[in-house]
């Protein structure tokens, strides 16, 4: 346990930050914390930002990052709905509804393969650095989307697409979390059992060594980042049903909701490093303290982008500590050129 542990320095950290949250909201609500309406709501919520974290995660694994997910996926929604709306009315069955949905669905993600192919070109073809290229894209995409609703809420959507997404599968799986779910097995099985995964590690690494090994790098980057943009366009479909609306800054909390939850997995922005169990450790944390604070009245609910923000910061200097040259690496090297001496 003790060699597993040293190897797996983010599980262990994760771990017990899950069971040091579990125990504080057990002791402080008690009984309300572990309701069934608690446990229902929170996994009717995080599913959201979970499938946009999970597409967030290929490109970090890749060494690149994306700023223009939220923006992207807003802009999708926002013409998926408008087409849902302009297809549907009170008349239509609901087998003739239900096929409008799916062809809006699938309008949105077309849009975020586009949208993750144009960003894969500005930095591969085009070399600009990817945090300059996505900022630059989530405000062209956030423009699109004022222009087209003048910053207002785009509403109007059929029944069907709210009760469908508050429903449960198989009596008991709110349909958010199953779908979560899917996507979940997804990035598992390309990460863990595909040729993709192993070069997107490899890039990741050290991504002129993956070229030299006759790697296609700049497709492959291109494909992470219409990955990322995919699930985020989809994780911002599941929010639609909530909302039952659509709007240019729905989400944009998530963005650095979403850095947290892979920088707390270790899932960081350098590549090549980052293991999905953590990654859904770390989104279950990040929705337990999102859901317990708000169990609490005195606390102001516009305190949680510090309590974010302190945790990114905490986080990462416990990143720096554990890998690199940060302190018990540096401890570890004193310590064995000591023993050397002796």
């Amino acid at each position: 346990m003790k060699n597993y542990f040293a190897k797996n320095k983010y599980t262990a950290l994760l771990l017990i930050l899950l069971a040091a949250v579990l125990l504080f909201f057990t002791v402080t609500q008690g009984s309300k914390f572990w309701s069934a309406s608690m446990l229902s709501g929170m996994c009717m919520q995080f599913p959201e930002f979970g499938m946009i974290t999970l597409g967030l995660m290929f490109c970090f694994i890749s060494g690149n990052i994306d700023m223009s997910f939220v923006a992207l996926g807003d802009f999708a929604a926002i013409i998926a709905v408008k087409y849902i709306v302009a297809h549907t009315n009170d008349t239509m069955s609901n087998g003739a509804i239900g096929g409008v949905i799916f062809v809006g669905i699938l309008i949105s993600v077309l849009i975020g393969i586009f949208g993750g192919f144009i960003n894969g070109i500005l930095v591969t073809m085009l070399n600009i650095p990817p945090v300059m290229a996505t900022i630059a894209m989530s405000l062209v995409w956030q423009g699109f989307s004022t222009a087209l609703t003048r910053g207002d809420a785009v509403t109007g959507l059929p029944m069907l697409y709210s009760e469908v997404g508050h429903s449960n599968v198989l009596g008991f799986i709110p349909f958010p979390l199953f779908i979560f779910i899917i996507g979940f097995v997804i990035a598992a099985f390309l990460l863990k059992c595909t040729t993709y995964g192993e070069k997107l590690y490899m890039i990741g690494t050290n991504a002129k060594a993956a070229k030299f090994s006759a790697i296609n790098t700049k497709f492959l980057i291109i494909l992470t980042f219409i990955i990322c943009a995919v699930y985020s366009n989809l994780g911002c479909m599941i929010m639609v049903s909530t909302m039952s609306s659509a709007k240019a800054d729905y989400g944009s909390s998530y963005l650095m909701r979403c850095i947290l939850i892979l920088v707390l997995a270790g899932v960081l922005p350098d590549g090549g490093y980052g293991k999905i169990m953590d990654v859904l450790f770390a989104i279950v944390i990040v929705q337990i303290i999102s859901s317990g604070v708000n169990m609490f009245p005195q606390i102001n609910t516009y305190y949680a982008s510090l309590i974010w923000g302190g945790l990114l910061l905490i986080v990462l200097i416990l990143s720096t500590k554990m890998t690199g040259d940060g302190f018990f690496a540096k401890k570890a090297v004193k310590k064995a050129a000591a023993a050397n001496k002796n």
